[in-house]
């Protein structure tokens, strides 16, 4: 297992607070997680759809490999 610094492990609280917020996820899962299982079933929002193209950029089918993160 990859150890994470600190900035990191910050940045994974925020994008699980976020998750917990704004998608009402589960507080152990990422955006880009969540999204990319509401995606695969079919369930996907227009708001859903923009953050992914948006995290494109980061990494191509970022949502899609990051389930279960």
């Amino acid at each position: 297992m990859n150890k994470r610094g600190r900035t990191m492990r910050f940045l994974l609280v925020l994008d699980q607070m976020f998750n917990v917020l704004l998608w009402n996820g589960s507080q152990d899962e990422t955006i880009s997680s969540h999204i990319g299982r509401r995606i695969e079933s079919d369930k996907a929002t227009w708001f859903d759809k923009l953050v992914c193209k948006f995290l494109r950029v980061l990494e191509a089918k970022h949502c899609i490999k990051s389930k279960g993160e």
